[in-house]
This record gives structure tokens, C-alpha cells and sequence, in this order.
């Protein structure tokens, strides 16, 4: 499956309890520590990987071997979510920068959701691409009540906790918290809804029922992508379906976002 078009990621801002954390700066692993062969195969010709379960059968199937990872599934499975949908990509570095540059980049790439307003995704049900985000801004907390423009970062953080308001044209307008932390070789994300999500004038996620996480793993020459999008939702007959595909495209949209930004971001690494 090709990745399409497009762009997104749940988002947020105003950071609660920033610490900050030193990048180690030994080499990076090789894709091959992470993904099996015929994953990489299919990634490195172009090809998003997709999978999804729900019910009691709902689990992680593309997991990279990473910690981050394993802990990802331990607490998916403690959340017993209806739906769980997975995307895994690869984005292929033009060069090789400081490792320490590379990792605050993508840090700065995921917190940089005011340039979400306006991408684009593609909708199965109308077989075109759409508007995803009408609106997205960092907000100054859960009310959502005042906005604030992206900043990059000057020093990696640890952990950093922030919150947004978007406008998404199948969900609704809602607030999010935006959890993000890195370790030696990832940065890693997780949004989760403060407000009730819609379907059109369908309710499908009550308030903390919907989750985004995004895992960034740098390599020594790529960057592995992993995203798992889980809810809580209420399913009524043919909505869940609806709900699959959305979440995996959109996804696969948040891809397109982030690769997007790292070619910007990649020449001006040093």
C-alpha cells in the first residue's frame, strides 16, 4: 500500500514540567535492529505497512523491536480499547547530520502543530483527498481558550507535556493533551482527546477514549516511523469500518506531514 498524500498528527502545547536530557551522541543502529527483512523490503520501495484488530483480539502486529515499543503494547493492553490501528513507514535521510541536531529536529517536528492547519488526507469514503485540520493551534492549557505559536525548541527535553485545539472536519473541533519524551534513539508521542469526538453528529469517543501515539526511531541512515491510533469508541453498524480506514489514512497523512517537514529540516543540518 503507498502512502498518500497528504498531512496531520494530533497535536498540542505549553509545556508543564519541561526537563531537559542530553542526546547520546554514540552511532546509530542500523534499520535491521529494528524491522525485520521483509518489512524493510517493502518500506524501502515505498510502502506504508497497515494493520488493525479490535475487540478482544485488538494488539500491536508492526511493532519495531524497540523498549519503546514493548512499553507502547503494555499500555495499550491495560486501555482494552475496541479499535487499534497501525501504521509503519520509513523515511530515507538525504545525509547523515550531528546526531544531536537529527534528534531535536524531530522533536521540533512533532510539536510544531500550528503547521497542520490546512493539510489534507485521503478520505475512502469519498475516494479523495480532503482537508484534514481547518484549524490547529498550540493552546496555553486544557481550556483551550488562548492560542500560542510553535517555537522550536534550542535544547532536546525529556518529557514535555502540552495541549492544542483543532478542527478536524470528521471529528469536530476538540481539545487534546500532547504528551512527548525521547530517550537515546527516539522521540515519542501521545495524544489523547480532553473532549467528546463526533463522527458527523455521531458521538464515538467520550473524553480520554481516543489515542494517538507516534513512535520516531532514528537509525543511521532513516528514520522509522510508527504510528498507532486506539479508541475507546462507540460502534454502531457500519461505522467501525469508517473508523479503520480513517485512522490508518490519517495516519499515513501524518507521515506524509512529518517527511514533508524533515526534508525542510534536513538542509539545514549540519
Amino acid at each position: 500500500m503507498r502512502v498518500s498524500s497528504g498531512v496531520a498528527v494530533a497535536g498540542a502545547v505549553l509545556a508543564c514540567g519541561l526537563l531537559l536530557a542530553p542526546v547520546a551522541e554514540a552511532g546509530a543502529l542500523p534499520v535491521s535492529s529494528y524491522l525485520p527483512p521483509e518489512a524493510i523490503v517493502s518500506l524501502a520501495a515505498g510502502e506504508g505497512l497497515r494493520a488493525s484488530s479490535v475487540g478482544a483480539a485488538a494488539a500491536l502486529t508492526l511493532a519495531p523491536n524497540h523498549p519503546a515499543a514493548r512499553a507502547m503494547a503494555v499500555d495499550l493492553a491495560s486501555e482494552k480499547p475496541d479499535v487499534v490501528v497501525e501504521a509503519l513507514l520509513l523515511w530515507k535521510k538525504p545525509h547523515s547530520a550531528n546526531p544531536t541536531a537529527e534528534h531535536l529536529a524531530v522533536y521540533n517536528i512533532l510539536r510544531s502543530v500550528g503547521s497542520l492547519t490546512g493539510i489534507e488526507y485521503y478520505s475512502a469514503s469519498r475516494k479523495k483527498m480532503r482537508l484534514f485540520y481547518d484549524y490547529s493551534s498550540l493552546v496555553t492549557g486544557p481550556d483551550g481558550a488562548t492560542p500560542v505559536t510553535d517555537r522550536a525548541l534550542s535544547a532536546l527535553p525529556r518529557a514535555e507535556t502540552l495541549y492544542a485545539r483543532q478542527k478536524d472536519l470528521s471529528f469536530g473541533d476538540n481539545i487534546y493533551k500532547l504528551e512527548l519524551s525521547s530517550g537515546d534513539d527516539y522521540v515519542r508521542s501521545l495524544s489523547v482527546n480532553l473532549t467528546t469526538m463526533r463522527y458527523g453528529i455521531l458521538p464515538v469517543a467520550g473524553s480520554g477514549n481516543l489515542r494517538v501515539r507516534a513512535l520516531i526511531i532514528i537509525t543511521d541512515d532513516a528514520i522509522v516511523f510508527y504510528a498507532v491510533s486506539s479508541a475507546k469508541a462507540t460502534i454502531i453498524p457500519g461505522v467501525r469500518n469508517k473508523l479503520e480506514n480513517s485512522f490508518g489514512n490519517r495516519a499515513e497523512a501524518i507521515y506524509e506531514w512529518f517527511s514533508h517537514k524533515a526534508d525542510e529540516a534536513w538542509q539545514r543540518l549540519p
